[in-house]
């Protein structure tokens, strides 16, 4: 069979719905639809089938199904229930063909059979091409037995003809389940009406905002257009509109005026129906009509404007607002985005639509009153905002008089201003209002070609307009400034030179301008500036006179300006300078010798790149003043701290320390020798208060500054020890004893003998004992011999190791050994 998918399968979707089923409101079956979801609930009117026989079967929970034959043939089905519980128990019956439910006659189909007293594997049931029998489950008419327990649920399926129809009743006998119906056969039912899908991008439901005066989410739908969108051919096609799953399905209580549809909660289903009234076959979709929330907001809700009066006069607060420019106000793209707002004086006219505001509206409260604004588009509902309209006081109007000086040489009476001079009179000293200049008042009224406030006139007097705006409210009025110039000199005054003694020598140092004495009376002030220019401007003010630190370093003027009410009475020079201090060596160090009362050290006042006799000089020892010494040299013979103060021909001083400390000769505690090794070294171990330095048998250096000497040859040495603060050298003698390592007595002049080395006067009685690799004594020699020249008792001995003792006479003794070469 051709299976179409409808809506009245919404129907079955919950056993809430069709409480009660019967055959005079029974279910069209359209299209050969298999059917899911179903609930067999109804109670039925029918309980006694009489025609079947004398027996009585009851009717429980019942569902009666019509079917209409389009074209003729097999007609079955297979009824499946949810559960697979054997208790589940679905029976049916069926008549026709073409009865009416007064008169149904005998069944021409039915299955009583009980799935558990039938022991079948499971509780499906049906009708289908397979069965041989009508009826299954019942006993003959004559013996009303029941015979639950045979069959196996299905009975042969009907040969059907052209519009046909039929009658079938499903019956739950036990158990709790829903079911699902598949048809089977060659018969073809007619089909219901179909729906048209949305267009792209669009659905059946409805959103519409609340536009009554009650905000009670509640408004009026149309629900009409719905039909056009979901139907392409109107004829022998009912459209209904339902509120309930059930009437829809019942074709019961249809809504009355579907073109005005007062909907009862935020959100509700509507159930649309379409019925065929030939075939009576209908579909069935829901939709949902939807109140919007979705109301504009309000960016702002208050409108400012500035007072009518241009040339800051008395005003009443009271203006026209023109409705255009509220709109661009509040909603600067409001024609973009296709918004309509619409303006009322009071609240209910905005309620009723009445007496709408046009082009324009003028307040009759000063300063402050209310409308009402009413706005929508095609993404939000109709919202009215209460609108404050706030018309601000101009800035008060203030004229004012900038006199400047002029100090140059032709006084042309052209010089800079600084224009922000004039805004403490402008606006008071109100931190709210701000200032902008103009040559013209047309300029400032349209705010072009704004001047900078660094301003030259161009005539002597000249008038500018200053345009005052509150930075809150953006009004704004215009005030003249008059330009005037007061010629002038520059008197130059002095303050006394500094030293620049204050740590740095960079030509810079502090200065009290005030000390500078520059005449003003009580009722004007004064203000210093670091160059002419900024006096002119009034700008880059030095904040703190009397702690000054000039900016060129030695030499520059700064500029005094008194002024009396803002007008410039006078501009002065001030002369500071900064004078060097002597170029000196300010810290040294000497040193006198203990050991030698007799030696002086020259002390000098360490004068750099400059002749000692542009300078005068005053010593002193250990913070006392040294009598009489006032040049640059002085020699001492003592330790102690010595200053010089060394002064310039512009009084400024600096002071030369040198310290003097003691220094004196060495004094040589011992020398240590680590001698016949393969590394001998001597250190020289001495105490004294000098800086000492080190040589060995050179009495004029070079000298080292360690006093270990490595690496030392064998032999006599003399250790000089010299003081780096010129108190003298002291030495001694030592020797570093070693025994060579081989010998060749051949007698060619070189080698020829062997002995140890080093051993000086003071060990002459050292004895030396020469044994061979067996330990025989071969020689006993002295240091002071020529040594062993390789024989013994006459003959000489072959090239081999020989080995060695030596007995010093401090008991000391050494060994080692040496090879005789041949």
């Amino acid at each position: 069979m051709n299976l179409v998918k409808i809506s009245l399968l919404l129907f079955f979707s919950s056993n809430l719905f069709y409480a009660q089923n019967d055959c005079h409101d029974m279910i069209t079956v359209c299209g050969n639809s298999n059917l899911s979801d179903l609930t067999a609930e109804g109670t039925g009117l029918i309980e006694d089938f009489s025609n079947i026989s004398r027996c009585k079967i009851g009717e429980y929970n019942s569902l009666w199904l019509k079917i209409d034959v389009k074209k003729g043939g097999t007609l079955g089905f297979i009824l499946t229930p949810e559960n697979k519980n054997l208790d589940v128990d679905f029976d049916f019956f069926v008549f026709g063909p073409n009865v009416s439910c007064d008169n149904l006659k005998t069944p021409i189909r039915y299955s009583y059979t009980s799935p558990v007293a039938a022991n079948l594997p499971n509780n499906t049931t049906g009708m289908d091409g397979a069965a041989t029998e009508s009826f299954d489950g019942i006993g003959t008419r004559d013996d009303c037995k029941d015979l639950g327990y045979t069959g196996n649920g299905f009975v042969r399926w009907l040969y059907t003809n052209d519009n046909d129809s039929y009658f079938i009743v499903i019956s739950r006998f036990s158990g709790t389940a829903k079911f699902s119906i598949k048809w089977t056969g060659t018969a073809l039912l007619f089909d219901p009406p179909t729906f048209k899908a949305p267009e792209p991008g669009t659905t059946f439901d409805l959103e519409k905002c609340d536009t009554d005066i009650i905000d009670d989410d509640s408004t009026v739908f149309d629900l009409t257009p719905n039909i056009k969108a979901a139907v392409d051919n109107l004829q022998d096609i009912e459209v209904t509109f339902h509120t309930t799953a059930n009437d829809v399905i019942t074709g019961e209580n249809a809504i009355q005026n579907p073109g005005a549809f007062a909907n009862t909660s935020i959100s509700q289903q509507i159930y649309m129906r379409l019925t065929n009234t030939l075939t009576k076959c209908f579909s069935t979709t829901e939709f949902t009509i939807k109140v919007t929330k979705n109301k504009l907001q309000f960016p702002i809700t208050s409108v400012n404007n500035c007072d009518d009066s241009s040339d800051g006069s008395s005003t009443n607060g009271k203006i026209v607002f023109y409705l255009k420019n509220i709109t661009e106000t509040l909603f600067p793209n409001a024609e973009k985005d296709g918004l309509v707002i619409k303006y009322y004086a009071a609240l209910n006219d905005a309620n009723t639509n009445s007496n709408e505001l046009v082009n324009s509206f003028y307040n009759t409260t000063p300063n402050q009153q209310y409308i009402y604004a009413k706005a929508y588009n095609h993404k939000y509902c109709t919202t009215t905002q209460k609108i404050s309209l706030i018309v601000n006081t101009l800035p008060p109007v203030t004229h004012t008089t900038l006199i400047q000086c002029d100090s140059s040489k032709n006084q042309t009476g052209l010089v800079l201003y600084n224009l922000d001079q004039a805004n403490a009179e402008l606006t008071n000293n109100d931190s709210k209002l701000s200032t902008q200049f103009f040559l013209s008042n047309f300029d400032a009224a349209n705010n072009q070609n704004p001047l900078d406030v660094t301003f030259h006139n161009t005539i002597n007097p000249q008038t500018l307009f200053a345009k005052i705006t509150n930075l809150d409210t953006k009004c704004w009025s215009i005030a003249t400034v008059t330009l005037e110039t007061n010629p002038i000199t520059l008197p130059e005054y002095f303050i006394n030179p500094a030293c620049d003694d204050d740590g740095l020598e960079d030509g810079i140092h502090v200065f009290d301008l005030t000390k500078a004495n520059i005449p003003y009376n009580t009722t004007q002030n004064i203000k210093y500036f670091s160059n002419e220019n900024n006096a002119l401007l009034e700008q880059n003010e030095i904040t703190d006179p009397a702690s000054y630190h000039n900016e060129t370093p030695y030499n520059q003027f700064v500029f005094a300006r008194v002024e009396e009410q803002n007008s410039c009475f006078g501009i002065s020079k001030i002369k500071l300078e900064v004078n060097q201090l002597p170029n000196i060596q300010s810290h040294t160090s000497t040193n006198v010798c203990e050991n030698n009362t007799l030696y002086q050290v020259h002390l000098d006042a360490g004068i750099i790149n400059n002749s000692v006799n542009n300078f005068s000089y005053k010593w002193t020892k250990d913070g006392t003043t040294i009598p009489n010494e006032t040049t640059s040299v002085l020699n001492v013979t003592k330790t102690g701290i010595y200053t010089v103060i060394v002064t310039n021909k512009t009084n400024c001083s600096k002071t030369r320390i040198i310290e003097v400390f003691e220094s004196n000769t060495a004094t040589i505690q011992n020398i240590e020798i680590i001698d016949l090794s393969d590394e001998n070294k001597i250190t020289v171990n001495v105490s004294g208060k000098g800086d000492y330095e080190f040589s060995l048998n050179l009495p004029d250096g070079p000298f080292q500054e360690s006093n270990i000497f490595n690496n030392v040859e064998p032999g006599i040495y003399e250790v000089y020890v010299n003081d780096k603060k010129n108190c003298g050298t002291v030495h001694k003698t030592t020797a570093v004893i070693g025994a060579p390592k081989y010998f060749t007595p051949n007698d060619d002049g070189y080698h020829d003998y062997w002995n140890i080395e080093g051993l000086n006067e003071n060990s002459k009685n050292a004895i030396i004992l020469i044994y061979d690799r067996y330990g025989k004594l071969l020689k006993q020699i002295q240091p002071s011999s020529l040594g062993w020249d390789g024989t013994f008792t006459g003959n000489p001995l072959p090239a081999d190791d020989y080995w060695y003792t030596l007995k010093l006479e401090d008991n000391r003794e050494a060994k080692g050994h040496f090879s005789l070469k041949r």
